[in-house]
């Protein structure tokens, strides 16, 4: 939106982080409610896991198919679809009769949820320059941060209180302000209908990706020995294989795959994803079984992740704007490191004061490379495509999360399954891998030339 009035690009911002804010609270919350949702619908506490493996999947798997119909007919249409598909499956939800409409209904809310994140960070692109664009990515980001913080509380006060179907109701009311403000700020945006569609090669991938990562779910449950899980992977990636090697049009332009910015951030994303999966993931669960606390106690503690996450992406773009996307991204690459190994050396049943330490240094540096890293990729990429790079980094950022639960539960389950260890011995080998996962994009950022410029007088991508 070149040349918009400041206050209007503000305006908007704040229009395309509210469903955020919905989908944090939504993806956070609903995992708390499962033993109640179970208990009502008559279903095995497995099958009601599934209630958010399978939003989590239906969000992944369509991701570049969503970026590449933004692409052709405009972000703005496909976002106005995913604000009003993501209410119309929370009262889906909500007024579910049995376990299959609310397996419909969270279906749903992953494809609603994976079109307004392709196509809200694309107008965030459009209304922002160069200067400004860290900043606003820092505050969209910070305010899922804040709704991921607020899921559990809200999930846990509601269903104590009332009923989980009410937890669905809640983002009804922030989504009718969305859908009242948007219409009026979000501007039409740039299309390309000239390159043709490889709808059949985009179909055949979305199906590859859907079996691949629901695969990786089921690998965190059933343990990487079983015969369904191998299957599922190796189908997946010849389907996706299938699809990347058909002749016909690319099925992400080169303008996005072949930009170093693009590559770099999508990189760091993939990385720092694996270390804040298995802090979001498994800690939680640990701090339950292992210290016993209640599911408010724990979301309470987890704010010492969530507010010191929201804090650094919002501090990341002024960062990024004084001292360069390497300096952001290494510096958070490194705390979020820092917090990984210090819950592992500290291990869970330290006092309380010194796993929130431990989860603020992380959930400090895990903010600042979120958002530097989601700014950085779309960087080098004109409008037109930014709907198109915004899926593809949010796939693999998905990728990192879905690897990071599969391969570290299989870790916890593999060392406390050891004659004489200790209860927390897997968590902390888990953590230790996170780490030096993480630890990986330090060197990778600073050898990148992509990221040592600052962005105070580097003239964006043509619009």
């Amino acid at each position: 939106m070149p040349g918009a009035p400041p206050v209007r690009s503000w305006l908007l911002l704040l229009a395309l982080s509210l469903p955020i804010f919905a989908l944090s609270i939504d993806a956070n919350g609903v995992v708390v409610l499962l033993p109640t949702m179970a208990r009502d619908l008559g279903v095995s506490p497995v099958a009601s896991s599934a209630v958010v493996t399978v939003a989590s999947v239906a969000f992944a798997a369509p991701l570049i198919l969503i970026g590449r119909v933004a692409t052709r007919f405009g972000p703005r249409p496909v976002l106005f679809v995913g604000v009003a598909g993501f209410g119309l499956s929370s009262l889906i939800c909500a007024l579910a009769g049995d376990y299959w409409m609310l397996m419909g209904g969270r279906v749903l809310q992953g494809l609603a949820s994976a079109c307004c994140f392709a196509t809200s960070l694309a107008a965030i692109n459009a209304a922002f320059d160069a200067e400004r664009l860290p900043v606003a990515i820092g505050i969209w980001g910070a305010v899922g941060g804040i709704g991921s913080a607020a899921g559990p509380l809200v999930a846990s006060l509601i269903g104590s209180t009332w009923s989980w179907r009410w937890f669905f109701g809640v983002n009804l009311v922030i989504l009718v302000i969305t859908l009242v403000m948007l219409p009026f700020l979000t501007p039409e945006l740039p299309t390309d209908r000239t390159e043709r569609f490889p709808a059949g090669r985009l179909g055949v991938l979305t199906v590859g990706v859907w079996v691949a990562f629901s695969a990786l779910q089921r690998a965190g449950s059933w343990g990487w020995g079983h015969a369904e899980v191998w299957a599922g992977l190796v189908g997946g990636a010849v389907l996706v294989v299938v699809a990347l090697r058909s002749r016909g049009a690319p099925i992400a332009h080169r303008e996005v795959t072949r930009d170093p910015s693009f590559r770099l951030g999508t990189a760091e994303a993939t990385l720092s994803n694996w270390g804040s999966g298995v802090l979001m993931v498994l800690v939680p669960i640990a701090l339950q079984t292992s210290r016993g606390l209640g599911v408010v106690a724990t979301g309470l503690v987890f704010l010492g992740f969530s507010v010191p996450f929201a804090v650094g992406g919002a501090g990341s773009g002024p960062w990024t704007r004084r001292r360069g996307a390497a300096s952001t991204l290494a510096t958070g690459s490194a705390l979020l490191a820092l917090g990984l190994v210090g819950l592992a050396v500290t291990g869970i049943d330290a006092p309380l004061g010194v796993v929130v330490v431990a989860l603020a240094v992380a959930g400090f540096g895990n903010g600042l490379v979120y958002a530097a890293s989601t700014a950085h990729g779309l960087a080098g990429v004109t409008t037109v495509r930014a709907a198109e790079a915004s899926a593809l980094l949010n796939m693999w950022r998905v990728l990192g999360l879905a690897l990071a639960v599969g391969i570290s539960d299989s870790i916890v389950r593999i060392v406390d399954s050891g004659e004489g260890a200790r209860a927390d011995a897997g968590l902390r080998w888990a953590l230790l891998v996170a780490a030096a996962i993480c630890v990986i994009g330090v060197p990778i950022v600073r050898r990148d030339p992509s990221a040592s410029r600052t962005v105070t007088g580097t003239p964006p991508p043509a619009r």
